[in-house]
């Protein structure tokens, strides 16, 4: 009896177990399936991000790759939404709490060049995207990040690489400016393009109101209550200070203010501004924002003339950059000469960047009287050569044509090895550009005579049309070789293009002489590959069509340089 007993609980017992287990199994069964159709879900909407992200990245490609240039920005502004900043709402009261280096490397994408594949560059995007939404945290170690390896933790920067294929073709402008010149396209870019993404989610009310897109790109009297911005808590208050200058420098407020204070506070705008990284874009953002319809003209105007102050103080991030760039484009920037300093100076701190040191008053003095000179850099040559203040009446040719030529003569060019080729230190070009615009003709603090030599270039770089006119293009590069063309393509130039030119020719063909040569290591075809760039510029926008080119360019001037050096 006691055995079958002992059987009987052996059997329960062993029931019991096995029904555990089934339960067990049962409850495995269904935490994987639902752990696959989680995944299975999370793969779907992978894909169908990834797929817009590529859709995005191939439409700015082909946009590029067209070279099509949209001077209105009515259509991007017609489509511009506010949902992005919808988006961040629900985080408003942790942004700036949460100022980290993640903010900081969507913001600034640097200068060196990096290939990315069009895949990492895709995916790169929608993870950005995820981080700057709160869908997912920061990645922290560098097995995180698409396309990188290692475990060692990351710096801010290296989650976002740079786009050497995408960024640095929109963001930089080419120093060879036989390039095709390609500028942001106003359809992509703009202000509220770009405030629709980076601009603060703002409130206001007693039932705290979102305040519109349309609004936050827009002139209004009344002070910043807070930065456009995401900004740390440190650089709040110059920011709110900075608004309160722009307003009292554009007259738009009702104080009064003596021209001494004006300058007072625009030298601190200027140093602010270069002290504090993070503020530079804050600035160019509240100034576009005052000269958006500004119901004064006059105040709209010392708007746009204070933006381009600014540009010779700091440079805005290369986030900003072109969305700046398409502004100014599409914007009704008053006369004709201030929208060419604006692109000038855009172009200008596109090449050479920001300053680091600070500004003194005395270069502030210059750089305010720029807006009001004649263009020197920039112009059309004929403008140039019709204002008594800009030409030698005596000999028909700009002034700062033969300024730059003696002065590269005085400080000794001749025995100077690398002559054109080795640029001038930046900070002593800067002010002597900064100086010849300012109308000054004092250059006793220059004593290197590349300094005269890289303005040169940059002078016959800058003219609004190059110097031999892009009809005549195709005849150059087609039998560069030929003198009798070389020297017919000049008789088929206007009279002060060619007038300048011959000048130039029998400057560099001076410099051709055995003994100088042996001194400055540069022969005809040194000459010819600089000069050939600044003399002739491509009309064409395939840059396939630019590079073949070339050396049709280079072959064309030293042609030149043949005919006047005999």
């Amino acid at each position: 009896t006691s055995s079958i007993a002992d059987a009987q609980s052996r059997l329960e017992s062993g029931d019991r177990r096995s029904s555990e287990a089934s339960l067990v199994n049962n409850d495995d069964v269904n935490e994987t399936a639902t752990a696959a159709a989680d995944a299975d879900r999370r793969r779907r909407i992978s894909a169908q991000r990834h797929s817009q992200s590529e859709t995005a990245l191939e439409t700015l490609k082909e946009a590029l790759n067209t070279g099509q240039i949209a001077e209105d920005n009515a259509q991007c502004e017609a489509t511009t939404t506010t949902e992005p900043v919808e988006e961040e709402d629900e985080y408003e009261d942790e942004q700036h709490d949460h100022f980290d280096e993640t903010h900081i490397s969507t913001m600034y994408l640097g200068h060196a060049d990096y290939s990315v594949p069009a895949s990492a560059t895709a995916e790169t995007f929608r993870r950005s995207e995820q981080v700057r939404r709160g869908d997912v945290a920061r990645p922290r170690n560098r097995s995180e990040v698409p396309g990188s390896g290692g475990g060692e933790r990351m710096s801010a920067l290296d989650y976002f690489p740079r786009q050497n294929s995408i960024n640095s073709v929109m963001m930089h402008t080419q120093r060879n400016r036989s390039m095709p010149s390609i500028r942001a396209d106003s359809r992509l870019y703009g202000m509220r393009t770009f405030a629709s993404t980076q601009f603060a989610a703002q409130k206001r009310g007693f039932l705290r109101r979102k305040v519109p897109l349309e609004e936050m790109v827009s002139y209004t009297s009344e002070a910043l209550a807070r930065p456009l911005m995401n900004l740390p808590r440190e650089l709040m208050r110059d920011a709110a200070r900075s608004f309160r200058v722009i307003q009292r420098y554009m007259g738009n407020v009702d104080d009064a203010v003596t021209p001494e204070e004006k300058f007072s506070d625009v030298l601190w705008l200027c140093n602010a501004g270069i002290r504090a990284l993070l503020l530079r874009d804050e600035v160019f953002c509240q100034l576009a924002k005052q000269v958006t319809g500004n119901p004064s003209p006059g105040a709209a105007e010392r708007g746009w003339t204070l933006l381009g102050v600014l540009l010779y103080a700091f440079r805005p991030t290369q986030l900003l950059l072109p969305h700046l760039d398409a502004f100014v484009d599409a914007a009704p920037v008053p006369t004709l000469r201030l929208r060419r300093f604006l692109r000038l100076q855009l172009g200008r701190v596109k090449r050479a960047g920001g300053r680091i040191a600070e500004m003194s008053a005395s270069e502030l003095q210059l750089v305010m009287a720029v807006p009001s000179q004649p263009l020197v850099f920039g112009g059309q040559l004929d403008e140039i050569v019709g204002c008594t203040d800009l030409v030698n009446c005596h000999t028909g040719l700009p002034r700062v044509l033969e300024q730059l030529t003696t002065l590269i003569v005085s400080l000794g060019g001749d025995r100077t090895e690398g002559l054109f080729r080795v640029p001038g230190d930046s900070d002593a070009v800067a002010l002597t550009r900064l100086r010849i615009e300012a109308g000054q003709t004092d250059f006793s603090h220059v004593h290197d005579p590349n300094v005269p030599a890289s303005l040169l270039k940059e002078w016959l770089r800058d003219l609004a049309e190059p110097l031999v006119p892009e009809s005549l293009y195709e005849q150059c590069v087609s039998a560069p070789d030929d003198p009798a063309t070389a020297l017919g393509v000049m008789s088929l130039m206007p009279e002060s293009s060619m007038h300048v030119l011959k000048f130039l020719m029998r400057f560099l063909a001076g410099l051709l002489l055995p003994d100088v040569q042996e001194r400055t290591k540069m022969g005809a075809s040194n000459l010819a590959l600089v000069f050939g760039p600044s003399l002739l510029r491509n009309p064409a926008s395939d840059l396939k069509n630019a590079f073949a080119s070339s050396s049709g360019e280079q072959a064309f001037v030293m042609t030149l340089l043949a005919s006047f050096a005999s």
